[in-house]
């Protein structure tokens, strides 16, 4: 079924069929749209352009360098210190001056190695809740700029519509105004026909600022929300219904909970850092002695063991871990709630796809046949122009309702895309 409003049986269609299939299986919106300074862009570098010039997302870079150093840091072991020691010596009698001094130069260090990897891996450990934030952040960016783009196309397929009707309208104030001259038609008719014809510019009108200010949302992703450009695409052909089941089971996988699950990884690094530090850490040294009165060296050794319970760090690793058991609450409330939005997304989708084909298949070729027995019989005289003209505008209205349940389909693909973490852009 095509979709256009209708002068007479010869009127061609006043809206392409609109051509948008989804990427990654459920939203691949294959159009381009020529800008009047620029190359052409479609969805996928529309979406690129998000991703690369975003600043929400250069945040990202500066705190990649944060870890970056911490991580540097963490691997960075605690200096040796070296040691000189002088005893008896400017004494009296025989420790007079130096004459039985005795010298001793120490090096002495700590065993950090394990403490070192433990410090190094909780470091580490930032990257992957950086990766997830940032696949987050991506994948919100990526399905806004698709939701953008799509508004802008159904805004001039509402355009295009709304100036055909003003065609539409014209043409009907013409016939009227010409029966009102033959004295054929009361001249209330003249002026309801001009009345709607006021409106329907105003319709116009109304949908060359919704253009503006859609272009407008979309273009300042990209930092050019003062450069103009020009958008075409077909976005009829609508996308395949997703596999509930399928959908519902990719729930674990969306970044959104796999998010907890690094971030419990998180914690348990911290906890075994907390733990290696708690365990003593044993200090060595080894030097040299020299003895004055005698003219004799000699090697010195040490070894320093800490003493006591290993508890320095319990109060620590029991609040991490604390940390661990209310993340997993709040993974399972997450996972039940992001189970409820898919599944009512899913619904509502269901509900869209009924809607469109109601519409194409049951409304609109009724009130096209409607319209053709109207015009008929307004010709003829039979038909007063209140109820001619309530036809035509009913025609049109279901062909808007058509246009909202293209873009409310739409929408709901492109959410369910973000909530199961598919990709925008092939």
């Amino acid at each position: 079924m095509k979709l256009y409003p209708r002068r007479n049986a010869s009127e061609k269609p006043i809206m392409g069929r609109f051509l948008c299939t989804l990427v990654g299986g459920l939203l691949a919106l294959s159009t381009a749209y020529a800008a009047e300074t620029t190359t052409p862009i479609n969805l996928q570098a529309a979406i690129s352009n998000t991703l690369s010039t975003h600043p929400e997302l250069a945040v990202f870079a500066s705190r990649a360098q944060v870890i970056a150093g911490e991580i540097r840091q963490a691997g960075i072991a605690d200096r040796a210190t070296i040691n000189l020691t002088v005893e008896d010596a400017f004494g009296t009698g025989e420790q007079e001056l130096i004459k039985s001094m005795q010298t001793t130069f120490t090096y002495t260090w700590v065993v950090q190695d394990e403490i070192l990897d433990a410090r190094v891996a909780a470091a580490t450990s930032g990257q992957a809740i950086l990766k997830i934030e940032q696949q987050i952040a991506a994948l919100d960016l990526a399905a806004d700029t698709a939701a953008k783009y799509i508004g802008v196309l159904i805004a001039q397929e509402r355009l295009k519509l709304q100036k055909l009707s003003v065609i539409q309208s014209e043409e009907v104030l013409a016939n009227v105004t010409a029966k009102v001259t033959a004295g054929i038609a009361p001249v209330t008719e003249q002026f309801l026909a001009k009345a709607e014809l006021q409106r329907r510019l105003l319709a116009v009108e109304d949908a060359l600022h919704e253009i503006k200010a859609r272009k407008y949302a979309l273009t300042s992703l990209w930092g050019l929300q003062h450069q103009e450009f020009t958008f075409s695409g077909d976005l009829l052909d609508i996308p395949a219904r997703p596999d509930v089941e399928m959908t519902l089971a990719r729930i674990k996988d969306t970044p959104q909970l796999q998010k907890f699950a690094t971030e419990e990884r998180v914690l348990a690094s911290k906890i075994a850092l907390a733990d290696t530090e708690a365990t003593p850490r044993w200090q060595f040294s080894a030097g040299v002695r020299r003895l004055e009165s005698t003219d004799d060296f000699g090697l010195v050794a040490g070894v320093s063991i800490p003493w006591g319970e290993k508890a320095s760090n319990a109060g620590t690793i029991m609040a991490l871990k604390a940390q661990q058991d209310g993340l997993l609450s709040q993974y399972k409330a997450a996972e039940q709630a992001l189970d409820a939005k898919l599944y009512v997304l899913l619904l509502e989708l269901e509900h869209s796809y009924h809607v469109i084909e109601t519409i194409k298949t049951g409304i609109i070729p009724e009130l096209e046949n409607a319209l053709t027995e109207a015009n008929r019989a307004f010709e003829n005289g039979q038909l007063n122009y209140s109820v001619w003209s309530d036809i035509r505008n009913q025609h049109i209205s279901a062909q808007l309702q058509l246009l909202d349940a293209y873009e409310m389909l739409h929408l709901q693909h492109i959410e369910i895309q973000r909530l199961t973490g598919t990709s925008l852009s092939s």
